[in-house]
């Protein structure tokens, strides 16, 4: 912010560090403004299945496209000053190149892949789980060319290896391309060179990510991130995954015009799931990893409904497929509501119908249980009529349906509608509302004592971290101390509520809540189904408080 590049701290993510100095070199600091990188991440993330048409299909690349577009993870993170995000881009813009390169031997996806690596490098350690995916799938198709007959996984690779080794120019440029996108963005153009340190540190954070963390999620966080938030891409990535499973040939699974292929299905599935086991071994587990797993099930999701679209269409059921669905859609949106009001009824709730009088909680179950049973007489005249094509075709439909509203419900939360609420399990810990308001009194301060907003002189402890100190970011005559160890010598000071300052009786302090934190585990069936439907629970606790004092106010 102030120009200072050697003043970078320890941590610091050197990659997003250059993004936000040329940001605010240009357009000055701002909230939006730090966040521009990150947007720009999600726009590139979205648009790069378009470079995988050849194998995802020309519909299912823009179903890959849309559900990443629409991925409340995706755009969450899209929405925030965090590598996760630009980590996601790099590594598929790298999956991308590399596939492109093996398929064409051209040499524009190499200098792809090679220049979203450098770039990877440095926003943040999620890169280093891509690169371990990527080794130990190349070396599990050279140990199947070694005991099974070749097959065209490893054979592609081989020619992909000859086409590199022909053209020696070629490794020179890739290295190059490599080299300078990493240098650029590590040391801020030259302007920085211990970005290249802090580069080096990601390496060290994604070995200690595998240790226990005091204090940390469990392993169960992770899973429920994906259900509560990813369900459609979830579902349909798992559906697409069985369907490879269930041993089709490989000319049917990889619809490519011919030659040696990579197999990118068997690719993006072990992808997914080893993604997964590694979050789930971690000791580490922060919300954005879900999106290492997020990334390539929306790729097989994409994949899956052009091939489920072509079958319906084959099928000659759309128009009863899609009555079907609507009916069954209604029936999924009077379940809902009942369940809604099953959650919000009290204990002792009842209610009268001609004239016997039930409980509230047993009346929804009830009726619930009459709309189950239209879904399932609705399922039994859909196979009378034609047959199990139009049944699995009208359900495919309404599952697209439901699940779509559900995600996106899923992501309107986080993102736009409670984006500073510590009960959404994307965010758990989160920056309070009320530092706003710390901000706007300390301005109001200003300008009534020194007569101008930013001018009045303050003492600011040290200890109360980063989001103060970017909130106080305007204010020129502030002195940063390590501890308020004695009276300060301006008229206002800022310190954390939980320290006993020696400051006496002239200042009279005010707090703000800084940090709230709120957790799930430990609530009852009825609070969990409430909470997910509606995020109703208990308020979130205050994890920390920031207190202004002013000298002399009563």
């Amino acid at each position: 912010v102030d120009g200072s590049f050697q003043a970078a701290p320890s941590g610091t993510i050197p990659g997003l560090f250059t993004g936000n100095v040329m940001a605010f070199t240009l357009m000055g600091s701002g909230d939006a403004i730090a966040r521009w990188l990150p947007a720009l991440a999600g726009v590139i993330l979205v648009l790069l299945p378009y470079g995988l048409r050849h194998r995802l299909g020309r519909g299912g690349a823009l179903a890959a496209s849309f559900l990443l577009a629409v991925s409340p993870s995706a755009v969450f993170f899209s929405r925030n000053l965090d590598g996760a995000i630009l980590v996601a881009a790099c590594g598929l813009a790298m999956v991308v190149g590399l596939i492109n390169f093996v398929d064409s031997h051209r040499p524009g996806g190499l200098y792809l892949a090679a220049a979203a690596l450098g770039l990877g490098l440095t926003f943040g350690s999620g890169i280093y789980t891509l690169l371990l995916i990527l080794l130990v799938f190349v070396l599990l198709l050279y140990l199947q060319d070694l005991v099974r007959k070749p097959g065209p996984g490893w054979s592609s690779l081989q020619v992909a290896w000859g086409a590199l080794r022909g053209d020696s120019g070629l490794w020179a440029k890739a290295g190059g391309v490599l080299a300078a996108t990493f240098g650029l963005a590590a040391m801020t153009f030259a302007l920085h060179p211990s970005g290249v340190g802090h580069a080096a540190d990601l390496v060290g954070n994604w070995a200690r990510s595998f240790l226990p963390e005091p204090g940390g999620q469990p392993p169960i966080y992770p899973l429920l991130l994906l259900l509560r938030y990813e369900l459609l891409i979830v579902v349909l990535g798992l559906v697409e995954i069985g369907r490879w499973l269930a041993g089709r040939r490989s000319e049917q699974q990889e619809p490519a015009e011919g030659g040696l292929l990579l197999p990118h299905t068997a690719f993006l599935v072990f992808w997914a799931l080893v993604a997964f086991l590694v979050i789930l071994i971690s000791g580490h587990r922060p919300a954005a990893n879900v999106l290492l797993v997020v990334v390539p099930l929306a790729l097989l999701a994409g994949q899956g409904m052009e091939r489920a679209w072509r079958w319906v269409r084959c099928a000659h059921v759309g128009r009863e497929a899609a009555w079907v669905a609507l009916a069954a859609f209604g029936l999924g949106i009077y379940l809902y509501l009942q369940i809604v009001a099953y959650v919000q009824s009290s204990g002792g709730a009842t209610v009268s119908i001609a004239g016997i009088t039930l409980l509230a909680s047993s009346t929804y179950f009830i009726l619930a249980g009459v709309g189950l049973l239209l879904l399932i007489v609705l399922g039994v005249a859909a196979w009378i009529w034609r047959g199990p094509h139009l049944l699995l075709s009208g359900g495919w439909l309404v599952v697209l349906l439901l699940l779509g509203l559900w995600s996106f419900k899923a992501m309107w939360g986080p993102s736009f509608a409670r984006t500073s609420d510590a009960r959404e399990l994307m965010i758990l810990r989160a920056t309070s509302p009320e530092v706003r308001l710390f901000a706007d009194r300390l301005g109001a301060l200003s300008l009534a004592e020194a007569g101008d907003a930013t001018t009045l002189p303050i003492t600011v402890d040290a200890t109360t971290g980063p989001v103060v100190a970017w909130y106080l970011r305007g204010f020129q005559q502030q002195s940063v101390v390590e501890e308020l160890y004695a009276q300060p010598g301006t008229v206002a000071a800022v310190s954390l509520a939980a320290q006993d300052l020696p400051i006496g009786e002239t200042f009279r302090g005010q707090g703000f809540a800084l940090q709230e934190e709120w957790l799930p585990w430990g609530l009852g069936a009825k609070d969990v189904i409430r909470w997910l439907l509606l995020a109703e629970t208990s308020l979130p606790a205050v994890e920390q408080e920031v207190v202004l004092w002013v000298m002399g106010e009563q």
